[in-house]
This record gives C-alpha cells, sequence and structure tokens, in this order.
C-alpha cells in the first residue's frame, strides 16, 4: 500500500524485482496473478491513456529526441512552457549547463540531424530525463535508478532537491544504493521477488537484518574511498 503523498523508496540488489514491481504499478506490465489497484479499483478497468497521464516517470531506458533542450523537456513541439522548462532544468541541476550554451534551451541534442547538435554526457542526459518528468508533472512520480549515471556528489545534489520535487505528490524512488533512501518516509527492501523487510532507514538499520548488512558494505566501499555500488 502506498498512501498519498507518501516517499517510498524501493531498494535491494539487482534481480530482485524493483523495475517489475514498478512497471506493474505504470501499467506497463499486466500482473499474471493478483491485482494492482487505485483507489481501490484494480487499474486495468482504467482508460489505460488516461492512468499514464497520472504518472511522471524516468526508467532505465528512455529515448533522447534529435530536437532541442526544450522540445526534448516538454515533449511538445508548440505552446511550451519556457518558464517552466527553466524551472525544471534547474530542480534536475541543469540550469548552469544550459544557460553557458550559446542557444541555451534551443541547442539542438544530437548530430544526426543537426549539425550544430551537442552531445549529452550519460549525466547530463539522465538529469534531462528528471526534468522531463518533472515538466509533465504528474501527481505520481516514479524514479528507477535517476542517478546511476551520476557521480557521489552530483548525486547527493539531487537527492538535496528531492523535497522539493515531490512536494504535493506521491513518489517512488527505485536505488541499489541504500544511502540514497534516507529521505524517503519508507523503505521496502525487497528480495526474491518479495518485501522481505520494511521501515525507515533508521529503523531497519536497528533490526540489524539485510537492509542493515548490505548497507554495511556498501559503506565500508565509501569509506575506503571506492566508487562501488555493492553489489
Amino acid at each position: 500500500t502506498i498512501r498519498r503523498g507518501e516517499k517510498l523508496a524501493v531498494v535491494g540488489l539487482n534481480g530482485a524485482g524493483k523495475t517489475t514491481l514498478v512497471k506493474l504499478l505504470c501499467g506497463l506490465y499486466d500482473p499474471d496473478e493478483g491485482r494492482v489497484l487505485l483507489n481501490g479499483i484494480d487499474i486495468r478497468e482504467f482508460n489505460r491513456r488516461e492512468y499514464y497521464r497520472l504518472l511522471s516517470a524516468v526508467f532505465q531506458e528512455f529515448s533522447v529526441l534529435e530536437t532541442t533542450i526544450a522540445e526534448n523537456v516538454s515533449q511538445e513541439t508548440e505552446d511550451i512552457d519556457v518558464a517552466r522548462v527553466h524551472e525544471c532544468l534547474d530542480k534536475a541541476g541543469l540550469t548552469s549547463f544550459v544557460s553557458g550554451l550559446p542557444q541555451g534551451i534551443q541547442t539542438h541534442v544530437g548530430k544526426k540531424l543537426y549539425l550544430d547538435g551537442i552531445q549529452l554526457s550519460g549525466g547530463q542526459i539522465q538529469r534531462m530525463m528528471l526534468a522531463r518528468s518533472l515538466y509533465k508533472n504528474g501527481p505520481i512520480l516514479v524514479l528507477d535508478e535517476p542517478t546511476a549515471a551520476l557521480d557521489p556528489i552530483a548525486e547527493h545534489d539531487i537527492y538535496m532537491k528531492y523535497n522539493e520535487m515531490t512536494k504535493g505528490k506521491t513518489s517512488l524512488f527505485i536505488s541499489h544504493r541504500l544511502a540514497s533512501t534516507r529521505f524517503c518516509d519508507r523503505i521496502i527492501f525487497l528480495a526474491d521477488g518479495r518485501i522481505a523487510e520494511e521501515g525507515t532507514h533508521e529503523s531497519l538499520l536497528k533490526l540489524n537484518g539485510e537492509y542493515a548488512k548490505l548497507f554495511e558494505i556498501q559503506s565500508r566501499y565509501y569509506r575506503e574511498g571506492w566508487d562501488h555500488d555493492g553489489e
């Protein structure tokens, strides 16, 4: 059960079922067993397009369009809310980068269609996808490993803005980096497709179960100066 306005973190090792669970919630997969309910109603009873409008999501696979930054963020070709594009880029930490471009948000992305197009790094693309999800402004925000391509400092910058990003929204944050979950209201730790442990970061550490063990392993690598995800 996810409560309205709650910030829920879904964590676990690769293969635990995090992405599968989230794609079921988003209606991208239909369950073989059980049901996904929204306000007590099976989501398969909703018009699928209308249901998708409720969701602003960043998945691990995404499409970058060979067009301007503004159109990539807004997913529109006309009537773009320029102020909102800038606001979302700022929340995603791209303001400094975009303001340094000659054409700003009108800069073309990619070099296949435009000679003046730019190539973005993995981290910059990930930030732009985050800005895209914020621009859509659905009441449910779903972030599946949204900082995987970022270094720990850049990742921390995104986390510091997370409360602002999720204000007034229900949010699901999926990660295998346990340190990234502290700002969430509740954490569920998945193992073998099931909820193995559940609670806040502090309560799960006190439980001294699998979450606490994995957190200690990951923390040890950072303390030793490794950039390692603990997988």
